[in-house]
């Protein structure tokens, strides 16, 4: 029978937007995440750059997933405040690798930063964005 990690990652990773996105979970342990997102059609906007609103979504999610590797079975992580810094953009031809960690996890609350990395063709890294996001740690129908 597969974990409860296992079992959300599966739900979040099937999630329509997610797969329309090309989102792929290379990583989620102790703590930390690493998501990759395709450019393509869903993530691009008129301009054929990355859209802000797909950094946003993203980061939302790698958080989510290094937060769920720190918490018990019957924890879920929701957010509830996300801030994003856009620093230059990435285009069609580039990856965009996510990386999310855990700075504090409290009892109620988890606070996360994320960078968000344009890779391009020849493998070279350039810092396109990053972010914050603090989550409420709730139990799932409990009082």
């Amino acid at each position: 029978m597969p974990s409860r990690f296992e079992e959300v990652r599966d739900d979040v990773l099937s999630h329509p937007l997610h797969r329309a996105c090309g989102l792929r979970l290379h990583k989620a342990a102790d703590g930390e995440s690493e998501v990759e997102i395709e450019l393509n059609d869903f993530t691009l906007n008129p301009e054929g750059s990355l859209h802000g609103g797909m950094l946003y979504t993203f980061f939302d999610v790698a958080c989510f997933f290094a937060c769920l590797t720190l918490l018990e079975a019957d924890k879920h992580p929701v957010s509830i405040e996300t801030h994003t810094s856009v620093l230059r953009a990435a285009f069609k031809g580039d990856r965009v690798v996510i990386r999310a960690r855990v700075d504090r996890l409290g009892r109620t609350l988890a606070a996360m930063r994320a960078d968000a990395l344009a890779v391009k063709p020849d493998g070279s890294e350039k810092l396109i964005a990053t972010g914050s996001v603090t989550k409420s740690i709730i139990t799932p129908g409990g009082a």
